[in-house]
């Protein structure tokens, strides 16, 4: 057995590769050296896996802080409470409903109050203006009626503005000190809790104390607009309540139309003609709404007599 086959039987035996016959003594290539491989392994750089340090990962959770709605004091709380005083009611020509619980025209207005709130709520409106062709048809005293009669609806809010800055009415009829200047009020001057009074917990008006000569000018100005809204905004009453001279003799109803909703037309029975309630009717037109017709001083009325 030569060389060669001495050494391969060897490595077989130990486990080990046989090496090749280059390898081999005599063989014209490099001598076989069997711990060649090894002593080259011990002679490598070594290489070391070495565990790096891992910045520790910290999950944040998003947190979110929701910022609650401040608490908005009660504008209408807020509102300085005035009493309704009795002074001359059992005397009076064009008493309040409130004191004659019992009569025809207090049903007759709980009756007109409940028809109105059943059209403005149907129809998403709040904003009414209460006017009559002349002077001396009752819309003050209708305005002011209605309203008593719609505040005593539990948990209601109901806001009566005299508008008529010609000749107000609304302060007599209610007896009651005007706490601010409407015209001030509706320019900006006068903010709403300086000027509104609440008659009830669910009752409050705007009052005019002396008239005015520009009123017109005044109604359809931005500022009056932007009082108006943010009178709304800030109270959210169910229904407002404006009264406004006569058709026939001013521009205001015309200068105001673009606040209000709709239109409550006071007719005389004694003074008012069908011409008039025709030039009326003509003058509102299309740009708002004909609520009803009321009709004051008919003869056998009641103040039932009235188209919705």
């Amino acid at each position: 057995m030569s060389y060669y086959d001495n050494k391969m039987m060897s490595e077989l035996e130990n486990g080990r590769t046989p090496p090749r016959a280059g390898d081999m003594p005599g063989g014209g290539e490099e001598s076989y050296r069997p711990f060649r491989r090894k002593a080259a392994l011990r002679d490598e750089p070594k290489t070391v896996l070495r565990e790096e340090p891992v910045e520790p990962h910290i999950l944040t959770e998003e947190v979110r802080v929701e910022t609650l709605p401040a608490v908005l004091p009660n504008t209408w709380e807020q509102l300085q409470s005035v009493s309704i005083s009795m002074r001359d009611q059992y005397l009076s020509r064009a008493p309040l409903v409130n004191f004659f619980r019992e009569t025809p025209t207090a049903r007759a207005f709980d009756i007109l109050r409940t028809r109105l709130l059943q059209t403005l709520k149907h129809e998403g409106w709040r904003r009414v203006a209460i006017v009559a062709p002349t002077s001396g048809c009752g819309a003050t005293f209708t305005a002011t009626n209605l309203a008593l009669s719609l505040a005593r609806v539990p948990d209601s809010r109901t806001i009566l503005m005299d508008m008529n800055m010609r000749d107000p009415g609304v302060k007599s009829a209610l007896d009651i000190a005007a706490l601010g200047q409407q015209q001030k009020f509706l320019d900006g001057q006068h903010a709403l809790q300086d000027h509104l009074v609440r008659c009830s917990n669910t009752l409050a008006v705007g009052l005019t104390d002396t008239a005015s000569t520009n009123a017109a000018e005044l109604l359809q100005s931005q500022a009056c607009g932007e009082a108006l809204d943010a009178m709304i905004e800030d109270v959210q009453p169910d229904v407002v309540l404006y009264d406004l001279p006569p058709v026939l003799a001013h521009d205001d109803l015309t200068a105001f139309m673009g606040q209000i909703d709709g239109v409550l037309l006071v007719s005389d029975g004694e003074q008012t003609t069908s011409d008039q309630v025709k030039a009326c009717e003509k003058i509102i037109g299309g740009h708002v709404p004909l609520l009803g017709v009321i009709l004051n001083r008919g003869r056998g009325s009641r103040l039932e007599a009235y188209a919705s």
